[in-house]
């Protein structure tokens, strides 16, 4: 009996040797294969390009530093434009130092990545910074009129053929366009366009018009890369926030007016 015990382990042992490795993994999970970024762009349901995806945005501290293509080389300010520009300086207080909401502008020319999920009807802005979310209609409604001014103000969604056109208004005025400092106020109308090229590039345009800050709108282009392997992770601006609980840098306050 043994050796008959025996006979049978030995040949389970050779049956299983002379199975292919690749038999052997069927069962279990594989690592995907990794996309070709040229490939056609996903669509929708609806038959329109799909945005979904973690998307490498072009960080831009200064929407006017030459070396980062698609920059703007001068901006038209308005007298009261360069006031506000003129008399900025983040120690007196920046409200992103205060962890309150980057805004949309900030927000997609930060250093942290903006994951973006879609459907037929709505596209969402998922933030890794203090993770925030922002969720823009695409349905062709109109605006929402009885929404009051906020951060990140009140953006709706529409397709120009297979462009996505979103227009963003109803701000409070307290936002900056990025990290140095440039102006935008309670007028300002952001409007961003997304192109997906094919499956690992899209086109983006950033359209700021401001009257109140800027003589005439001004644009900003580049190229998006979809970031395939990475994810948005947890964030927090207020835990372990030394330079605002150490007093390095002063709490923001709104100012008492905005003329």
């Amino acid at each position: 009996m043994k050796a008959c015990l025996n006979s049978i382990i030995t040949l389970t042992v050779l049956a299983i040797l002379a199975v292919p490795a690749s038999a052997l993994a069927q069962g279990r999970a594989r690592a995907p294969e990794p996309p070709i970024m040229k490939n056609p762009a996903p669509r929708l349901p609806n038959g329109k390009p799909n945005m979904s995806g973690l998307w490498g945005q072009v960080r831009r501290a200064d929407v006017t530093n030459k070396n980062i293509p698609g920059y703007v080389p001068e901006l038209p300010y308005t007298a009261w434009g360069k006031k506000q520009w003129d008399e900025y300086t983040a120690e007196k207080g920046d409200y992103t130092g205060s962890c309150l909401p980057f805004g949309l502008s900030r927000t997609l020319y930060g250093p942290h990545p903006v994951q973006i999920i879609q459907d037929n009807d709505f596209l969402v802005f998922l933030a890794e910074q203090n993770s925030w979310f922002h969720v823009v209609p695409t349905d062709g409604r109109a605006k929402d009129k009885e929404l009051p001014a906020s951060w990140w103000g009140d953006s709706v969604g529409h397709w120009d053929g297979d462009t996505l056109v979103i227009e963003t208004t109803n701000l409070n005025g307290y936002t900056r366009v990025d990290t140095d400092g440039h102006p935008m106020s309670e007028q300002a109308k952001i409007t961003n366009t997304f192109r997906r090229i094919d499956y690992g590039h899209a086109e983006h345009t950033y359209t700021l018009d401001d009257p109140k800050t800027y003589t005439k709108p001004w644009t900003i282009k580049e190229t998006w890369t979809l970031r395939v392997n990475d994810r948005i992770m947890e964030y927090s601006c207020e835990e372990n926030n030394k330079d605002f609980f150490d007093g390095h840098i002063a709490p923001w306050r709104p100012p008492s007016e905005k003329d």
